[in-house]
Parts: structure tokens; C-alpha cells; sequence
């Protein structure tokens, strides 16, 4: 699993998508090695991993906050790991990705403007000011990065979690 994720970061670092056939390789060798190792246990084993990979990811994907190649990564993960694996792994893939993100807006020296408008947002959610929700909605920082690389790294640090 560790090498299909380092090659998912190195192609979503370059092309900016993780292809398919990665993704399907990692499936394949996950569903593989848990039906071989236990049978039809590991079958539902993989399936509930996968399943719990795509259905965690999948609100942040239809908002448009990742590609698909995210949530099927993820997913992947789960085919190996199983559920619990997945659940850990989103948690510190979170973490990561916004430490990630808070030190790419440090280096692209938005980070206060991206707090003012975070700050607006709050107010126009708790007191609904109508005024603020054209500057929430007009700005934008346009800092983002392939997310990969947060999920590889949530997932290595899960394995440490968890083993």
C-alpha cells in the first residue's frame, strides 16, 4: 500500500489527478490479500473499508473541495486497511492537510486575508449581515494543492495509531 501511495502523491503532484489504473491495482491487491487471508471475513472486510473511505470523502468531492481520485484513494486505503483504518486516516489526513494548508498560505502570503474572510464568514453565519456576504463570497485565495499528499501522509501516521 505504501509505495501505490507514494505513487498517487508523485502523479497527483505532477498532473494534478491519480490515474485509475492505481487506483485499481491497489483494489485488486487489497481485496486480493484479505480474501486470500480470510475468505469471505475478508471480503466484507475490504468492501466496509472501501465504502467508509468513499462515503467520508464523498460530501467534500460533490462540493467540489477534491477530485474523485481523492475519495477512490481513500477508498483504496480502506480495501486494505478496513474500516477503522479508513476512520483514523481521515482524521489525520485532516490534520495534515490543513497544517499543509495553513503553510502554503503562509508562503503565499495569505494568510491574513484568508482569516479576515474567514472571520466575515462566522459573522454572516451567526448574525446574518447581509453587507459581508458579497466580500465572503468575492474573495477568494486560490491557494489549493493535490491532496494526496495529506492522505498519505494521514495514512502513515494512522498505521502508527492503530499498530
Amino acid at each position: 500500500m505504501c509505495l501505490l501511495l507514494i505513487l498517487a502523491v508523485v502523479f497527483d503532484q505532477r498532473e494534478r489527478r491519480i490515474p485509475n489504473i492505481l487506483i485499481l491495482t491497489g483494489l485488486i491487491i487489497g481485496l486480493g490479500f484479505n480474501i486470500y487471508n480470510e475468505g469471505f471475513t475478508g471480503l466484507v472486510f475490504s468492501l466496509k473499508g472501501l465504502a467508509a473511505g468513499i462515503a467520508l470523502l464523498f460530501i467534500p468531492f460533490a462540493m467540489g473541495g477534491m477530485g474523485a481520485g481523492d475519495v477512490k484513494l481513500l477508498g483504496m486505503a480502506g480495501a486494505f486497511k478496513g474500516a477503522l483504518f479508513v476512520f483514523h486516516t481521515f482524521i489525520c489526513m485532516a490534520l495534515w492537510g490543513g497544517l499543509i494548508a495553513v503553510i502554503l498560505l503562509i508562503i503565499t502570503g495569505q494568510l491574513w486575508k484568508t482569516l479576515r474572510r474567514l472571520w466575515a464568514g462566522a459573522l454572516l453565519a451567526l448574525f446574518k449581515i447581509q453587507r459581508l456576504q458579497k466580500t465572503v463570497q468575492a474573495s477568494n485565495s486560490g491557494v489549493c494543492f493535490p491532496y494526496a499528499l495529506a492522505i498519505a501522509l494521514g495514512a502513515v501516521s494512522a498505521y502508527f495509531v492503530l499498530y
